[in-house]
């Protein structure tokens, strides 16, 4: 599964670069890149910022690195620079890198869920309480639609103009438990 992982945030909440932080065995973001690993997700076309492509100096063959130089300007502009490095006409999925309690055994099943996804359907999204988790998987028509997608939200509102082609799948907890500031952090370190 082409596999998009948004990870150039700023951090600015949580006053020092969060996916850099220990958890696990290794950092935030190397456990999320194991469990998509683990699962068979590959390849993973990660946008990093600076400080955090920094720190991987060798590269698994699975893993494509791109640096989002300008963060600031939202997601949006991570997502543009991943859909860029997506191959054409095929599926793919969109993980965000401070989600490291997703599991691989999770990941497995919404990608089993993906591939029965119903005629008339392009998307398949983890919601909890009418809220959309990660990772989200979407048909290759995608691509093109993400195209005018900006700032924080983009993705978000293109996504509402195409709600009868989304199903939604209920998700545990873990899919909606990102991390941004030291709270968030210690809660999900005391989980693990």
């Amino acid at each position: 599964m082409n596999t998009i992982l948004l990870a150039a945030g700023l951090s600015t909440r949580m006053g020092q670069q969060k996916l850099l932080l220990p958890f696990g065995d290794g950092t935030v973001i190397q456990t999320v890149l194991n469990n998509l690993h683990s699962a068979g997700f590959s390849p993973v076309f990660a946008v990093f910022s600076h400080e955090v492509a920094e720190t991987f100096t060798k590269a698994p063959e699975w893993l494509h690195i791109s640096i989002n130089p300008q963060p600031e300007r939202g997601q949006s502009s991570s997502l543009k620079i991943g859909l860029d490095m997506l191959p054409d006409s095929e599926d793919f999925c969109i993980m965000l890198g401070d989600l490291p309690l997703v599991s691989s055994y999770a990941l497995m099943e919404l990608a089993e869920k993906f591939k029965g996804l119903p005629d008339g359907k392009t998307v398949l999204a983890p919601c909890m309480n009418g809220i959309f988790g990660h990772p989200m998987f979407y048909r290759a028509l995608w691509k093109d639609r993400f195209d005018s997608a900006n700032g924080d939200r983009g993705g978000r509102n293109i996504l509402s103009s195409h709600e009868c082609e989304i199903l939604r799948t209920d998700a545990p907890e873990e899919h909606f438990r990102d991390m941004d500031t030291p709270d968030d952090y210690k809660k999900l370190v005391n989980q693990k």
